[in-house]
């Protein structure tokens, strides 16, 4: 399961690709019904330095996203350059649900990573 969400090599199948996309959302459920209550609490007063501890907390989530991503990227015969299209709003999530999670990996073992 560590491989699976933290490292960034090899290749991962559809259903690997969902079952990490589940604890994204879980982890990202909790951050956004926890965080913004704790930072008032420990912060109050100060938005800059709130926003930049929001920032890190939310830096574990962000990286299992990567991870995943990038190594279903990798099942499907891409670099995990291609990753980089989640930033894009709308576009990425677009495409993060149609190649990531809807097309078949492909057969070829000798995959660019």
């Amino acid at each position: 399961m560590g491989e699976l969400l933290f490292g960034f090599e090899g290749r991962i199948g559809r259903g690997r690709f969902w079952a990490g996309q589940f604890c994204v959302l879980v982890l990202g459920w909790l951050y956004q019904a926890n965080v913004e209550h704790l930072l008032v609490e420990w912060m109050p007063g100060s938005i800059f330095m709130g926003f930049a501890v929001a920032l890190i907390l939310a830096l574990p989530v962000l990286w299992i996203q990567a991870a995943i991503t990038i190594k279903r990227c990798h099942d499907r015969g891409k670099t995990g350059f291609w990753s980089m299209l989640l930033f894009v709003p709308v576009i990425g999530l677009v495409w993060l649900v149609i190649e990531c999670g809807l097309m078949p990996g492909t057969k070829d073992q000798a995959v660019r990573e």
